[in-house]
């Protein structure tokens, strides 16, 4: 028992003296997801029209559902093509200290879904206006994805090297999937905030390559052990903060 589900227990036994059983189990388990705090990473550059709206609709929204939150803005500050999974590893380094994790797109507003503390790794842009309602491919897991402190540890995070549009999230899934961690996916809806989509086609034919070799090899697993959060390197070179419960922090990867 870690000290944080002692504590959740001495709570409980004095709320309510004398439960015992499957009661206590249940309420010791509610009690630690209401305790949870949530860091909301965003990897972003150059999006200032998106963050104006993004920042106030995600503290309504989450201030609504009753969330214990923070969001960062993890901006790319360097002229290499922008690197998602590599931000999103720098935001989870920065947020450490907290309890799970919100990796989320900037164009993505919710309009029905669930924050609160996933069972595991959970996909939450499941129902997205831009993909028509619907899933842009069975295995997407994209969008807005929640991870448990203890499940992206054990994954070594995103792969760092996927420079351009697409496949890192296909890497990750495919981490969970080796490391036997169960994945989830919840049925939200996400309104699309409308923005060009230009898509480095030598970039992205480099990233499927990698997907590929990493999906195929023996040693899967070795290989996400030598890349992610284990080898993260980054140049903090500010944060500034926007509101009470937003910041945004400058890097060069």
């Amino acid at each position: 028992m870690t000290k944080a589900d002692h504590g959740y227990s001495i709570l409980i036994s004095h709320l309510v003296p004398g439960i015992i059983g499957t009661n206590f189990i249940y309420l010791h388990k509610k009690i630690k997801e209401i305790m949870q705090k949530l860091s909301v990473v965003v990897p972003y550059r150059n999006r200032e029209t998106h963050l104006s709206e993004f920042i106030p609709y995600m503290e309504k929204y989450l201030d609504g559902e009753g969330i214990d939150y923070s969001i960062f803005i993890i901006e790319q500050a360097d002229d290499k093509p922008f690197n998602r999974a590599k931000l999103l590893n720098v935001g989870f380094k920065e947020t450490e200290s907290f309890d799970y994790f919100a990796f989320h797109d900037v164009d993505m507003l919710p309009i029905d879904s669930d924050y609160s503390y996933p069972e595991g790794p959970t996909h939450l842009a499941s129902e997205v206006e831009q993909f028509d309602w619907n899933l842009p491919y069975e295995g997407y897991f994209g969008g807005v994805t929640l991870f448990d402190k203890e499940s992206f540890v054990k994954i070594n995070g995103y792969a760092n090297e996927y420079w351009g549009w697409g496949a890192e999230d296909d890497d990750v899934l495919s981490r969970c999937a080796i490391n036997e961690i169960e994945t989830y996916r919840k049925q939200c809806r996400y309104r699309s905030l409308d923005h060009d989509r230009e898509i480095d086609r030598s970039l992205y034919t480099k990233n499927l390559v990698k997907l590929g070799i990493f999906t195929n090899s023996k040693n899967s697993i070795g290989l996400s052990e030598k890349e992610g959060l284990s080898n993260l390197q980054y140049e903090k070179i500010g944060e500034e903060k926007l509101t009470d419960k937003s910041k945004i922090i400058r890097v060069k990867i």
